[in-house]
């Protein structure tokens, strides 16, 4: 096992409904970070102690520095026009950990998402700050087994997520306030059901 700080430890201690959590999503140019893509979008919602989302939100659009391919755009309809003005992702970066510090990060698929952010804060020599990454789609599978299949189109139809706002589907913002309804919701049932503290659900997630 890693060598575990004190803080971590803590962290592993912890009742899962005392603990806060950011739910995050991001757009990029492509999908591979290790042959240069990069983050054209990044959104985030916090969830307090008793699994309640606490405003405000977080959402940034991040100049890549980079062109945005078209076929990239088709999905999230962002523009180099749209980002032409935006702050640069080491600016964006920062005010992200700003607003996640001190709190586990959740994100949906969460391999891909967090291989950006870490390739973009290797970049820029900052130091991850973030012990632990929740994935929901792992928690889907875990906990709706006989679920066909576990994106977040499917899931937002299992559940009924209606999200209201400027922003639709591969839009970050609009990802991660549906990725954090059923967050909660999965989180609820496994407080309830299966996990007390967050080291039961680190061991959950690890033997599965």
């Amino acid at each position: 096992m890693k060598h575990l700080d004190s803080k971590a430890v803590e962290i592993l201690d912890t009742p899962l409904n005392k603990l806060s959590y950011v739910v995050f999503d991001l757009e990029t140019t492509g999908t591979n970070p290790e042959e240069g893509d990069k983050i054209v979008e990044i959104g985030a919602v916090k969830i307090a102690p008793c699994f309640r989302i606490q405003p405000p939100k977080f959402h940034t659009l991040v100049n890549p520095e980079i062109a945005i391919p078209e076929s990239s755009t088709k999905i999230h309809g962002i523009t180099n026009e749209k980002v032409s003005d935006a702050p640069n992702i080491c600016i964006a970066l920062y005010n992200f950990i700003d607003f996640a510090k001190d709190s586990i990060i959740v994100a949906h698929d969460a391999r891909k998402d967090f291989a950006f952010l870490k390739s973009e804060m290797k970049d820029y020599s900052i130091t991850n700050p973030f012990r632990f990454v929740l994935d929901t789609l792992k928690l889907s599978r875990i906990m709706n087994p006989t679920a066909g299949r576990h994106n977040l189109d499917n899931i937002t139809e299992m559940y009924n997520i209606k999200i209201k706002g400027p922003y639709q589907r591969h839009r970050a913002l609009y990802d991660a306030e549906a990725t954090s309804v059923f967050f909660r919701i999965l989180m609820k049932r496994i407080f309830r059901e299966t996990c007390f503290t967050f080291v039961d659900l680190e061991n959950l997630l690890n033997n599965r």
